[in-house]
């Protein structure tokens, strides 16, 4: 049997910024659109001690502008409101930005037998 699924869009975070609006760069290309939305997940290490720091970030959705090929501002996906990631806890390493899909194509197939 051959598995299933959506194919992944995601993208690792290289840097997030302490700033208003909050800038996060991503080690390679994203090819994100802006107003797409992400998930931010692993953004805390194991606990009791997080290990990546941006813990606020971590697995909530966010409404996205582009900046560049590289970059893009994160916004609250109700009101639009860039983020303000002054406060927050600093960025240190790892985490993926996940394109929260709003349409599905599956790849694979399924073998009956």
């Amino acid at each position: 049997m051959t598995a299933i699924g959506q194919l992944p869009h995601r993208a690792e975070i290289l840097s997030i910024s302490l700033s208003n609006p909050c800038v996060i760069t991503t080690t390679e290309a994203h090819g994100f659109s802006t107003f797409s939305f992400v998930r931010l997940t692993n953004m805390n290490g194991l606990m009791p001690v997080p290990q990546h720091g941006a813990d606020q970030l971590n697995n909530n959705r966010y409404r996205i502008v582009v900046l560049g090929d590289n970059t893009f501002k994160i916004q609250n996906p109700i009101t639009y409101q860039d983020i303000d990631s002054t406060n927050f806890t600093p960025y240190t390493e790892g985490g993926s930005a996940n394109l929260v899909e709003d349409t599905f194509y599956f790849y694979g197939e399924i073998n009956n037998g």
